[in-house]
């Protein structure tokens, strides 16, 4: 539902900018190749209060991440000439990552001594061991953006908005699944701008995305005990993107 409003307020943002300044407006549309490379740091909490007798209960672990991507996108654009040159337009991307899947095998409930530091077996506790399979994918990214030419020879400054879907794709042991995330942010860039003939163009473009912190709580707490505590994990992540577009102009 948040993307749909960030796709209506900036079609009407798009429109309402056409109107107003109707004798010196310039539509563009467009595909583009996008290539990001992101950097994340993860946390994740186990349900249940630490030093209780099943395994990893209360467990905080914590893992760093570099991945590299590339997907395609769309985009639309409309600017003025008596706005010096100024433009809003919006961006989407149906598929952006599929994260590597990972597995992970965890015993039966197991007990740890006074520090931490030592597991035994224990009898008649309910388990939850067996395999964790996690998986994940991102899709549906919308940016709305703001272009501003600088110094008229096709180079260009943009900052904008996005927004986009981290589709939980797990199967886990412990019976618990996390819920899909919403991932908000903003974009900070610039590029250049050329000509292919009278209403062609490409266009190549590096920026910067600082996403807000990404939290998620499983759907399931430790059923048959007083424990309402869940499965929980944090993230905080950037990324770079670099893309290369060809477009239309009207």
């Amino acid at each position: 539902m948040k993307k749909i409003n960030t796709i209506l307020a900036a079609v009407g943002a798009l429109l309402m900018l056409s109107v107003t300044a109707a004798n010196s407006v310039e539509f563009k549309a467009g595909i583009s190749a996008n290539g990001m490379a992101a950097y994340a740091n993860a946390k994740e909490t186990i349900k249940g209060t630490a030093g209780s007798s099943t395994q990893g209960t209360g467990r905080t672990t914590s893992e760093e991440a570099v991945l590299a991507t590339s997907f395609a996108s769309i985009f639309a654009e409309v600017s003025s000439d008596n706005m010096m040159g100024l433009g809003i337009g919006v961006s989407y991307a149906p598929e952006v990552v599929d994260l590597n899947k990972e597995t992970r095998h965890i015993s039966s409930s197991k007990d740890n001594d006074a520090a931490g530091t030592k597991e035994t077996a224990v009898s008649g506790i309910d388990t939850d061991g067996g395999a964790q399979v996690v998986d994940a994918k991102i899709n549906d990214m919308v940016s709305v953006y703001l272009t501003l030419p600088v110094g008229g020879n096709g180079a260009y400054i943009k900052a904008g908005y996005i927004q986009a879907t981290m589709v939980t794709e797990e199967s886990l042991a412990t019976g618990s699944k996390y819920e899909n995330v919403d991932m908000t942010g903003t974009s900070i860039g610039g590029g250049y701008e050329g000509s292919l003939g009278d209403m062609a163009f490409w266009r190549a473009e590096g920026s910067y995305q600082m996403w807000e912190d990404i939290s998620a709580s499983g759907s399931e707490s430790n059923n048959g005990t007083t424990d309402t505590t869940k499965n929980k994990i944090a993230a905080e992540m950037g990324s770079v993107m670099g893309t290369l577009s060809v477009g239309m102009k009207f």
